[in-house]
């Protein structure tokens, strides 16, 4: 990074607080540029059943509604309310970053007591330092990356039109250590001076993030139902809180146990109200097969960080998806018609995914797929899921996925009907 900061213009004139000033905020932007590299994103909190069809999820069945609010109207049941809930969460740290940090901070604060008591040999602290440069070179500019999701969804049926209550929240965050060489020659000059004040340090550990809640209710109506096709529509409104974070800490207090994020100190927010609208086609003699449309987001917002030059867009999205489905098998493809949500500064995602259930028996599915980035963001993922629905009354949906980067990540979801 050195290189590429003398090389700039913006270090043609001015004092070395500048430039570490500048480079710290061109740590920010690298940031938030892998962070986008080697994490996916979804434009809402991944469900099991669908994670585990590659990420397909708006031509399902009623269960998937939080993706495609008219999928509702696939609820035959008039007696029975449902209600689902899931939790998931991935995580992609391929260079070690968190337990190296940890490290290096805990050997900063044995390299300042042995330098500030004055009973260590030097040659004994040029080894510690060594070793902490070293570490430190290892994971410079790399990137750490957690994903999480959760959702609660209720749908009540009625005899005129189905409708349901939901609760969402999705988000990501990275990490990224920065290594600030001016740091070897601190250490080496505090062995010489007997003296080590850590604060004057100016390597990093920073971290940056976003978070999207939602909360609200969704209707689903079936429009047409003739001997040809059947077609409904959906909506979903909803009560919807972005919220950006971002937070720097000298390296030698890094603990990923204290690396707050959720301080207001970190911490900008905005809330709206947002819609959704989707479309459900099935055709056939059995209606086995089935096409949709949805766009997330009709409402756009842009959310700037107070104390940092980040801004971040969640603009309308439209996905379009087919499957088919038999006895035992579904088969089903989606695609983005639109770019998803990102940081204005980067290149967002664009996703293209197939997915397949295959039905053992009655109770016991079986579930593979993968999603690729068209516009070569994020890398591919392999999933693999397994459903268990005893009783018709009581479902049980577990997945798992891999991919680039060393990604990896599960979820599972629970349903009931009473």
């Amino acid at each position: 990074m050195d290189d590429f900061l003398n090389k700039s213009p913006l270090f043609a004139i001015g004092n070395q607080a500048n430039k570490t000033q500048v480079k710290r905020k061109v740590s920010l932007y690298l940031l938030a540029l892998i962070m986008s590299v080697a994490t996916p994103v979804i434009a809402d909190s991944f469900s099991a059943k669908n994670t585990g069809q590659g990420f397909t999820a708006i031509t399902q069945d009623f269960s998937s509604s939080l993706s495609n609010p008219a999928l509702l109207t696939q609820y035959d049941s008039q007696n029975d309310v449902f209600f689902s809930f899931n939790v998931g969460g991935m995580g992609s740290d391929q260079f070690n970053v968190v337990d190296s940090a940890e490290s290096i901070a805990s050997n900063l604060q044995n390299l300042a007591n042995d330098i500030n008591q004055q009973q260590t040999e030097t040659d004994d602290l040029q080894a510690q330092v060594d070793t902490i440069i070293n570490e430190l070179e290892s994971i410079d500019n790399k990137v750490v990356n957690i994903r999480n999701g959760i959702n609660f969804q209720l749908i009540i049926p009625t005899k005129f039109f189905t409708f349901g209550l939901f609760t969402n929240q999705y988000g990501r965050i990275g990490g990224l250590a920065n290594y600030d060489d001016s740091d070897k020659a601190l250490l080496e000059q505090a062995i010489a001076q007997q003296h080590l004040n850590l604060d004057d340090l100016q390597s990093t550990a920073n971290g940056i993030g976003y978070s999207i809640a939602e909360a609200g209710m969704m209707l689903g109506y079936q429009v047409i139902n003739n001997n040809y096709y059947d077609f409904s529509i959906g909506s979903k409104v909803k009560y919807q809180r972005v919220d950006l974070f971002y937070n720097q800490l000298n390296i030698s207090d890094f603990n990923d146990n204290e690396f707050e994020l959720d301080n207001d100190e970190y911490l900008t927010d905005e809330n709206t109200v947002n819609v959704d609208l989707g479309f459900y086609l099935s055709w056939g003699n059995a209606r086995q097969w089935r096409a949709a449309l949805i766009t997330n987001n009709l409402i756009s917002q842009e959310v700037k960080h107070n104390e940092q030059n980040l801004t971040f867009r969640l603009e309308a999205t439209t996905t379009i998806g087919f499957s088919y489905q038999n006895d035992w098998l579904t088969l089903s493809t989606e695609v983005d018609l639109t770019d998803r949500e990102h940081f204005i500064s980067l290149k967002p995602s664009k996703y293209a995914a197939v997915g397949s259930e295959f039905r053992l028996n009655e109770y016991v599915q079986l579930r593979l797929g993968m999603r690729s980035d068209l516009n070569d963001v994020d890398g591919d993922l392999y999933t693999f899921g397994l459903g268990v629905s005893p009783w018709n009354i009581l479902t049980i949906d577990m997945a798992a996925f891999s991919g680039s980067n060393d990604t990896i990540g599960a979820a599972i979801q629970f349903g009931f009907k009473v």
